[in-house]
């Protein structure tokens, strides 16, 4: 029998072990499942199949670790083997699972008490498999963002959102962005972070102009000029100089606004990088003339 046969046949023997634990037995005057008893053979058969390289088993053995701990009052260390199970489908590339497994360990952090990390654990899980599977990433971003703003943790979602905002941007789903732009404006308002919620809403409009919708840039602008801190804020300058270069329909007096307003060099990154790209030639003309109808219009 070859090295990794006889770890195997362990790490079945251990499995098997553990789950008698789990059914009653007369003979061993168990009358309901011993899962402090199975817990340890379950890890153990785990981690075996883990050294392996046998996935799928070593998947399920860490389930059944994590709802051994669940029953025992151990929350928290059920979390760390399906952080575990994640961890492995990363390495294997089965991209499929690692959300499922993320999610359940985010769960499990919330029921024992740490939601911060589950918020925590659920941003990393986005960053694993972004490249992979773009909803599944989003999902996971927002429902970062969901556990920190109703645990009144919201300070410690910024970098979440940027990884949003990035992550949208990336996928090109330019009206997500924008949301999760004023999204996260919205609570840089809350906690008094003028500058970066001013950022925040001169990156929406950058977005808009990006994706060649004069219509929604032009209205949205309008909205963030009904506050306050905006209105007198460079951001606001840099969005007006875009709009009236935007509507000349110039192209080189579009990029010389991007070169001169530094302010645009200072956004989210990955908006950044739409800002020095502008403009979208392909509907440059278009634009300009809804945006001259639209400016004439004063809105």
């Amino acid at each position: 029998m070859s090295d990794k046969a006889s770890k195997l046949a362990d790490a079945h023997y251990h499995l098997k072990k553990g789950k008698k634990f789990l059914s009653p037995s007369l003979l061993d005057l168990r009358l309901k499942p011993d899962w402090e008893a199975a817990a340890p053979l379950l890890e153990k058969a785990a981690l075996i199949y883990k050294q392996c390289g046998a996935v799928d088993e070593a998947c399920s053995a860490y389930e059944l670790c994590a709802t051994a701990q669940e029953k025992i009052g151990s929350p928290w260390h059920a979390a760390k083997h399906m952080e575990t199970a994640a961890e492995l489908c990363r390495q294997h590339k089965v991209w499929e699972r690692v959300p499922e497994f993320y999610k359940n360990a985010a769960e499990l952090y919330i029921s024992a008490g740490k939601t911060t990390t589950a918020a925590d654990c659920l941003a990393r899980g986005a960053k694993v498999v972004e490249e992979q599977d773009v909803e599944g990433a989003l999902a996971m971003l927002y429902d970062a963002i969901d556990i920190y703003e109703n645990d009144d943790k919201a300070n410690n979602a910024n970098e979440v959102f940027r990884q949003l905002i990035a992550a949208c941007v990336k996928a090109r789903k330019w009206h997500d962005a924008v949301d999760a732009l004023m999204r996260f404006g919205t609570q840089c308002e809350k906690t008094g972070a003028r500058s970066s919620q001013c950022r925040c809403y001169l990156g929406a409009v950058v977005v808009y102009l990006y994706a060649q919708e004069a219509k929604p840039a032009w209205q949205l602008f309008q909205d963030c000029l009904a506050i306050d801190v905006f209105v007198t804020s460079e951001e606001a300058y840099a969005a007006d100089a875009l709009f009236n270069a935007y509507r000349s329909g110039d192209a080189d007096l579009i990029r010389t606004v991007v070169a001169k307003k530094s302010v645009l060099k200072e956004l989210d990154n990955q908006v950044a990088r739409l800002a020095v790209k502008l403009p979208q030639a392909s509907k440059l003309d278009k634009m300009a003339r809804r945006l001259d109808r639209l400016m004439g219009e004063g809105g």
